[in-house]
C-alpha cells in the first residue's frame, strides 16, 4: 500500500507542475530577531505558538513563530522535532507534506506606496529617459510597484535576454546585438535590471545535499559588453523572485533530508533496526546538515558557510513539512550581502508579494495517523486525506532592507497559483479549493486573514464557489475579487470584499470555455484569456473574452475572440501576456495545431475585440542549414575510417543526421535545426581541441533537424515597435536554446528586423 501511495503522490506532483546586525554565516551566533506585524508592533520573543479553531468549516489556523536565541537552541529544536518524525524509511512518519502542484483598482494609499516604490527603484535620470508604460512596456506583473523576474527585460533603450547560455544585450535603436557574456551553467534563468545593474538568477546543481543550487550573478551593463562583477552560489531550488525599490527578494527551497545517511530495511523484521539507526542519524546531526550553505565566487555552495544565521531561522509552532524556505535580499545594483537572508523551517511552493509583504505558501498533507495510520489506509482514507489538505502561508516583512519573517497561518484547501493570494488594506485574501476532486463535493472559498502578532487569523470567508469544479483563474482588484471555475461550463464570479469580515458573492456568469488568466483593463472591463469548450466541457481552441463588470451583480461577456484548435500558455505564465494601454492592444502568444505559431494582436476598445493581425518568427525562403558558425565535416577528421575513431565527437561528425558546429562566442544556432547548449558539450569541445579542429575561442555545438515551430514567448513595446522573443521548439524557454528577436511596426505589424541571438 505504501508503494502505491508514493506512486500516486508522485504522479500528482508531476501533474501539478505541468511558480540584526549580528555576525552572519554560521554557528556561535546569539541574539533574537523581532520582526514586526503590519501595524508596526514588535512581535516579542516570548510570544507562544497557538492553534486557533475558527469557523463552521473547522478550519484550523496555525501560527506562532518559534524563535531561537542561539545555535544550540536551534539544533535542539531540530533534533526533537525531526527525531520524532523519522522511521525505517527516513522522514516518512510525520505525514505527507509537499506541494501539489495600467489599472489595478488600487486605492489612494496603495497607489502612493506603489508610486514611491517605483520612484525609488530608478535613479534620477534626465527628463528624456524612457518611461515605462508610456515609452515602453515592462514585465506583466500581478501588483503595481512589484517587479517580477523574467527571461527578458528592457529599459526602453536596451533589451536584455538569454540565448545559448549567454546574456545578450540588444540596442533598440539600431536593432542589433551590441554585447554578450557567457553566464553560469544551468537552466530556468531569470533576471532583473535596475539602471546599469543586472541580477541574473540561474537554477543549477550542487555537489551534495538535494543536488539543487541557485546561482546569483551581479552584472554591470553600463557598457556594450556586460561584465560579471560577483557570483553567489546558494544551496536550494529557486522558486521565484520579486523586486521592490531596487531590492530583489530571491526565494529558495532547500530539502535537507538528502543529507542524512539513512538506512532502509530489506524486510519487515528489520524495520525496528532501521528506525533506530535513522533516529540516531538525526540526533547526531549538526546545523550543517539542516541549513543551506553558500559561497561567494564560482565554488560549489556545499563547501561554503551557512547561508542563514541561527537567530534568523524560524519555525512555525505547528509542524508544516520538511524543507527550508530561504529569502535572500539582494540590491540589484549593489554588492551581495549573504547576511541579508532569513529562513523558515517549512517548504515553500507559491510566491506572492505586495510592496510591503512577501508571502510563501505550500500545501500541507496531514499525518496518516490522524486517519488510522498508514497500515489502515484504503481508498476512503485516501479521499478523506485529500479533502483535508491545507495551505500554510508564511509572511515576510519586506519594508526594510532585509526581509524579516513575521507570521504564519493556515487554511483548509489548496490554491491554484500566485493570483490566489492578494494583500489589501492589511488583509490577506486567499482562494482555496476543498473537497473530493473526483466527485461533486468540491467547492472553492475566499478567506480573509489578518495578522494578530505573529499569527494570521481568519476574519471572514465566503464559500460555495464552483461546486464540483476546479479554479482556473483568480484576480483581485481593490475591494473586488474575480474567480473563474470550470468543469463543463465557465462560471465567472464577482465577489465584494469591501467588508473583510463579510465577503459576499455578488454575481455569476455561466459561459462556454474558461479563462485561465484575468487582466483588468479598466474599472469596468476585465479581459480573460483561456480556452473555448463545447457544452460537454471538451476544449476546442483558444479564447479571449471581454467582461463588462460595471454592474458586479450582473457581469456580462460582451466580446469574444477564438482560435479553433489553438492554445496559449498565458494561464501558466502570465508574463507571456502584454496589454499595451496607450494603443489598447493585447498581444497573446498562440499556437494553432499543425497550422501556425506566433502572437495574435487584438485591439480591445468600445466593448469589442478586433484582431489587428498576427506576427510570427518564420522567415520566408529561409534555407535550413544556414549558420554563422563553422560546420565541421568528415573532411576535418584525421581519418574517415570509423574503426580509427577514438572519440565520441568523431562519431557525431561522421553521422550525416547531426550537424557539428564550431562557434565563436556570440555565434550559435542553425536554421531548421535544434542546437541546445548543454554542459556535456564541453567534453566534445575538449575532444575537438585535442584533435586540432578548433580555432581561437570556438566551442562545439551539436544540432539536429527539427520541424518544431518557432514559438513566441514574450512581447515588448518600445516606441512604435513591437518586439517579440522566441525560440524553436516546445516547452519553456530556459536560456539554453538559441533565441530570436523580431521587430514589427506596431501599427502595420510589418516586419522590420529579425535577430538571431
Amino acid at each position: 500500500m505504501r508503494k502505491i501511495l508514493i506512486l500516486a503522490f508522485s504522479f500528482l506532483l508531476v501533474a501539478a507542475s505541468c511558480g540584526g546586525d549580528s555576525p552572519r554565516g554560521g554557528p556561535g551566533i546569539s541574539g533574537s530577531a523581532e520582526p514586526t506585524d503590519p501595524a508596526g508592533e514588535s512581535a516579542g520573543p516570548d510570544d507562544e505558538g497557538t492553534v486557533i479553531e475558527v469557523g463552521p468549516d473547522d478550519v484550523v489556523l496555525t501560527a506562532g513563530l518559534v524563535r531561537f536565541d542561539d545555535c544550540d537552541t536551534l539544533l535542539d529544536h531540530l533534533h526533537t522535532e525531526y527525531s520524532a518524525r523519522v522511521g525505517p524509511w527516513g522522514f516518512d512518519q510525520g505525514g505527507w507534506f509537499g506541494p501539489v502542484g495600467a489599472r489595478l483598482g488600487m486605492d489612494d494609499a496603495e497607489m502612493a506606496v506603489a508610486e514611491e516604490a517605483m520612484a525609488a527603484a530608478e535613479p534620477a535620470a534626465p527628463s528624456a529617459a524612457p518611461v515605462e508604460g508610456v515609452d515602453f512596456s515592462g514585465t506583466n506583473v500581478q501588483e503595481a510597484g512589484v517587479d517580477e523576474a523574467d527571461i527578458v527585460k528592457t529599459d526602453g533603450r536596451r533589451i536584455f535576454t538569454l540565448s545559448s547560455g549567454q546574456l545578450v544585450v540588444v540596442d533598440a535603436a539600431s536593432r542589433r546585438s551590441v554585447g554578450s557574456v557567457t553566464v553560469a551553467d544551468g537552466w530556468g534563468r531569470e533576471l532583473f535590471i535596475d539602471g546599469d545593474g543586472l541580477l541574473l538568477i540561474t537554477r543549477s546543481h550542487s555537489e551534495s545535499g538535494d543536488g539543487s543550487e541557485t546561482v546569483l550573478q551581479r552584472i554591470d551593463v553600463s557598457g556594450d559588453a556586460p561584465q560579471i562583477i560577483e557570483t553567489l552560489n546558494v544551496q536550494g531550488n529557486y522558486l521565484s523572485a520579486r523586486s521592490v525599490g531596487g531590492t530583489a527578494r530571491v526565494i529558495l527551497r532547500y530539502d535537507p533530508q538528502w543529507n542524512f545517511p539513512f538506512v532502509f530495511p530489506q524486510n519487515e523484521s528489520a524495520e525496528d533496526v532501521a528506525e533506530t539507526a535513522n533516529r540516531a542519524a538525526v540526533l547526531n546531526s549538526t546545523l550543517d546538515d539542516w541549513l543551506p550553505h553558500y559561497t561567494l565566487g564560482s565554488a560549489d555552495s556545499s563547501t561554503g558557510s551557512l547561508m542563514v544565521p541561527c537567530d534568523d531561522v524560524h519555525a512555525p509552532s505547528v509542524f508544516s513539512g520538511f524543507g527550508v524556505t530561504t529569502v535572500i535580499s539582494v540590491p540589484i545594483g549593489g554588492d551581495f550581502d549573504p547576511s541579508s537572508s532569513t529562513a523558515v523551517m517549512a517548504p515553500g511552493d507559491t510566491v506572492y508579494a505586495s510592496t510591503g509583504s512577501l508571502y510563501v505558501a505550500t500545501t500541507r498533507w496531514l499525518d496518516p495517523d490522524e486517519f488510522g495510520g498508514e497500515d489502515d489506509w484504503d481508498e476512503d482514507v485516501w479521499r478523506e486525506t485529500w479533502q483535508e489538505r491545507r495551505t500554510s502561508v508564511h509572511r515576510f516583512d519586506i519594508s526594510g532592507d532585509a526581509a524579516a519573517y513575521a507570521s504564519s497561518g493556515e487554511v483548509l484547501g489548496v490554491i491554484r497559483n500566485q493570483f490566489s493570494l492578494s494583500e489589501h488594506d492589511g488583509y490577506l485574501r486567499i482562494v482555496t479549493t476543498v473537497g473530493d476532486p473526483w466527485g461533486e463535493e468540491s467547492e472553492s472559498q475566499v478567506r480573509v486573514l489578518s495578522t494578530d502578532g505573529d499569527v494570521m487569523v481568519e476574519v471572514g470567508s465566503v464559500g460555495d464557489i464552483g461546486r464540483g469544479e476546479n479554479v482556473q483563474s483568480v484576480r483581485f482588484v481593490g475591494d473586488v475579487g474575480y474567480v473563474v471555475t470550470f468543469r463543463q461550463i465557465d462560471p465567472f464570479y464577482t465577489i465584494d470584499l469591501s467588508d473583510p469580515a463579510d465577503p459576499r458573492i455578488l454575481g455569476e456568469l455561466k459561459i462556454p470555455g474558461f479563462s485561465s488568466y484575468l487582466h483588468p483593463i479598466s474599472d469596468t472591463l476585465v479581459l480573460g484569456v483561456g480556452s473555448d469548450a463545447d457544452p460537454e466541457g471538451r476544449v476546442t481552441g483558444a479564447k479571449v473574452s471581454l467582461f463588462d463588470v460595471s454592474d458586479l451583480t450582473e457581469p456580462l461577456e460582451v466580446a469574444v475572440w477564438t482560435a479553433p484548435d489553438g492554445w496559449n500558455d498565458v494561464g501558466w505564465d502570465h508574463r507571456a501576456f502584454l496589454w499595451w494601454a496607450p494603443a489598447e492592444l493585447a498581444v497573446i502568444p498562440v499556437t494553432v495545431w499543425n497550422e501556425w505559431s506566433g502572437a495574435v494582436v487584438l485591439r480591445v476598445t468600445d466593448g469589442t475585440i478586433t484582431e489587428v493581425g498576427r506576427v510570427d518568427h518564420e522567415i520566408a525562403g529561409e534555407e535550413p542549414g544556414r549558420t554563422d558558425c563553422r560546420k565541421l565535416t568528415a573532411a576535418d577528421l584525421p581519418s574517415t575510417e570509423m574503426e580509427d575513431f577514438t572519440t565520441e565527437l568523431e562519431y557525431f561528425i561522421s553521422d550525416d543526421y547531426n550537424a557539428v558546429l564550431a562557434c565563436e562566442p556570440g555565434e550559435a544556432g542553425m536554421t531548421g535545426f535544434e542546437c541546445p547548449r548543454d554542459s556535456w558539450m564541453d567534453m566534445l569541445t575538449e575532444e575537438a581541441e585535442n584533435l586540432g579542429l578548433l580555432r581561437g575561442d570556438e566551442s562545439v555545438s551539436i544540432c539536429w533537424p527539427s520541424d518544431q515551430p518557432n514559438v513566441i514567448v514574450r512581447s515588448i513595446v518600445i516606441g512604435d515597435d513591437l518586439w517579440t522573443l522566441g525560440f524553436k521548439g516546445w516547452g519553456s524557454f530556459d536560456g539554453q536554446a538559441p533565441a530570436r528577436l523580431h521587430v514589427n511596426d506596431l501599427q502595420t505589424l510589418a516586419r522590420l528586423a529579425a535577430l538571431e541571438l
